[in-house]
């Protein structure tokens, strides 16, 4: 697509930018006014994947199938108004022709996924498995394309194509890289560039450009280094998007704008398959047409509040808040949240893109229908839960430098009881060979499972709940935990490993117990401050569903209707979805919630006169350890502290 602006070639007019912000994108600068940042949004993806697989026309009418429910639906399918979570009846009902693909599941007992002619829901886990993979692939030609990826689900990705589009455009535009020497060479590095020469025929754009403000869109509008730089941009993830259709049969959708916001808003304004460029000069006229929910963030609890304190209209809700002063906003919603509600509807967002370096934990859930109400069945779920981690396990590391096996330092089981609430434990696991993992895993679980039974006394079924989690992952792998050692037998005995995971626990309370020789090793799971609180029971306030089915809408970001969704759950203590690899830190910061709680509660008593009661030697070091860890909570985020959600940091006051 052509711009339809040009330039005199002999004109020496002053761009808006300097040598020094232009410079600077090397060094992906988020205050960065150059910088370019896509997002990736694959379309439909488990449909997609299905469709693949079957070796299907994608214009073929396919949705996903999990039990009697549809949990994605493709494009050709919706033309026909099915949407996710109808049932099968009124989809069929719409249309006849309806291609419905199962979900693959594990087979109760079974140690491989697989897909089943008629699962059925009492014997069977859903499996992601497949769509995991399909991930992967598309993930390695982002991370081959780009420096710098932020993994956002299996169907979405951020790139920041600074450092990219720097190159290109020093290449493209060789008088400019002289004049960067030059100004390198002189010290002047603050001196404003000239703007680019551009063609009689003007800028060539990849994707649908979004139309620029009325008041920009004048005959003597200057094309200047924002847009050339987009415009690079714009071909750099057009040939992304190329790579993955051409070898894996996906399309995507994609947006490229200054900021991570704007890039995902983008993304999503052309689909399927198409690709949405968004210039400076248009961000205040694009973003000024959409619903304020639509902005990620404000979809949920937050966008409520907001709607209902200021009375914010259904139709023309960004240009009314945008009539609202940045002293209202903070007054109302305090310093941080309104500031940032101030900036993000003028499409300001100094955000980074984070690559993904290390998983943080895994975990693999299942709710029972009908409910299981007996050791037996509980540990064959234990197999299958293990089984599914293993081979996460396993693909991540294939999917990383060596082919290194990652092995996780802790093990948490979450039970929750048909009608008497739920609780978690957690323990360290052994040091173990990768080859002997899956099985340390294993009676890892079930020694852990008995101890919660022992501290149930009867009142562990019926079960109608449970999940397995496993986090702390070594960052730096021995040679000799390579792939290849993991398909080696050992030769270590499962009595061995059980009884290396019974001297981990206490006997009294079943939490696990550090060892002195890994100090903090447990630290990584249900809040850090953990394990100074032995008694202290951990209700991980998890609503996992069994990866997909009853899925809710997500209380932070309901108008994000990505597949990716599905891969996470609804935490029962603040209603919000929460992704399954980001359920540890989750997890954590409503521990320090509780620490500060607690903590405020013992600042109340201690207002009140009163006479304590003699206290034990061993008593008064565990108040000291209580009241340490209640004071670093009730002073607010820290840097080692869990990162607290937008607006939140006020519960601390």
């Amino acid at each position: 697509m052509s711009d339809g602006q040009h330039q005199d070639v002999s004109s020496i007019r002053q761009s808006k930018f300097t040598f020094a912000q232009f410079e600077s994108l090397r060094k992906y600068s988020t205050a960065n006014p150059l910088r370019v940042i896509a997002h990736i949004d694959l379309d439909a993806f488990y449909a997609q994947c299905e469709t693949v697989r079957l070796g299907l026309d994608p214009n073929v009418p396919l949705a996903c199938q999990q039990w009697q429910g549809l949990i994605a639906v493709n494009y050709a399918a919706r033309k026909f108004g099915i949407s996710r979570h109808e049932t099968i009846t009124e989809a069929r009902k719409k249309c006849p022709g309806l291609v419905l693909a199962h979900v693959a599941t594990w087979k109760e007992g079974d140690a491989n996924w697989a897909y089943h002619d008629s699962p059925d829901i009492t014997t069977h886990k859903v499996s992601l498995d497949p769509y995991r993979r399909q991930s992967q692939l598309i993930f390695k030609i982002f991370y081959n394309s780009c420096g710098k990826v932020e993994y956002g689900g299996l169907d979405e990705a951020f790139l920041d194509l600074s450092m990219l589009v720097y190159e290109r455009a020093c290449t493209e535009y060789s008088k400019l890289a002289a004049l960067l020497y030059i100004k390198q060479e002189e010290g002047r590095m603050n001196d404003f560039m000239p703007v680019p020469e551009i063609s009689p025929d003007g800028l060539t754009w990849e994707g649908e450009l979004v139309p620029l403000d009325t008041d920009k869109d004048t005959a003597d509008r200057v094309v200047d280094w924002d847009d050339v730089l987009l415009m690079l941009g714009s071909k750099i993830i057009e040939d992304v998007r190329k790579k993955v259709r051409e070898e894996l049969k996906y399309t995507c959708s994609a947006g490229v704008a200054q900021n991570r916001v704007l890039g995902k808003l983008c993304s999503a304004y052309k689909k399927p398959n198409n690709q949405t460029v968004l210039r400076h000069d248009a961000v205040r006229g694009f973003i000024a047409t959409l619903k304020f929910s639509k902005i990620r963030g404000l979809g949920g609890k937050l966008g409520h509040e907001i709607s209902r304190h200021f009375n914010v209209p259904e139709d023309g809700s960004i240009p009314f808040l945008l009539q609202i002063s940045l002293q209202d906003f903070v007054s109302a919603l305090g310093d941080e949240t309104g500031n940032w509600l101030y900036n993000i509807i003028r499409g300001r967002d100094a955000s980074d893109v984070k690559p993904r370096t290390e998983i943080k934990s895994m975990l693999s859930a299942k709710n029972f229908r009908p409910n299981i109400v007996t050791y037996q069945q509980a540990e064959k779920w234990l197999r299958i839960f293990v089984a599914d981690i293993i081979g996460r396990i396993l693909e991540f590391g294939n999917s990383t430098p060596g082919g290194a096996i990652r092995i996780p330092k802790t093990l948490v089981l979450h039970h929750r009881h048909a009608n008497a609430g739920s609780s978690s434990r957690q323990i360290p696991v052994p040091a173990c060979q990768p080859s002997n993992l899956e099985d340390t895993l294993f009676h890892t679980a079930k020694v852990l499972y008995r101890q919660i039974e022992k501290e149930k006394e009867g009142s562990m079924y019926p079960c109608y709940q449970m999940s397995m989690a496993v986090s702390g992952f070594d960052s730096t792998v021995a040679s000799n935990h390579a792939i290849e050692g993991f398909l080696v037998k050992s030769a270590k005995k499962f009595e061995d490993v059980e009884e290396s995971v019974e001297r981990e626990i206490t006997p009294e309370t079943g939490v696990a117990k550090s060892s002195p020789s890994k100090k903090g090793s447990i630290d990584v799971c249900l809040g850090r401050e953990q394990h100074l609180l032995n008694n202290f029971d951990v209700d991980a306030g998890l609503n996992c569903q069994d990866t997909a089915d009853g899925k809710t809408a997500s209380a932070m970001d309901d108008t994000s209707k990505s597949d990716s969704d599905i891969d996470s759950f609804v935490c029962s203590d603040c209603a919000k979805r929460i992704k399954f690899e980001d359920a540890v830190e989750h997890q954590d910061w409503h521990f320090a919630l509780s620490v500060a709680k607690q903590f405020r509660q013992e600042k109340d008593k201690k207002s009140q006169p009163s006479v304590p009661p003699p206290i034990s030697q061993n008593e008064k070091r565990d108040t000291s350890v209580k009241r340490k860890a209640g004071n670093s909570a009730s002073n607010g985020p820290s840097s080692k502290g869990p990162k607290l959600e937008k607006g939140q940091r006020k519960l601390f006051g």
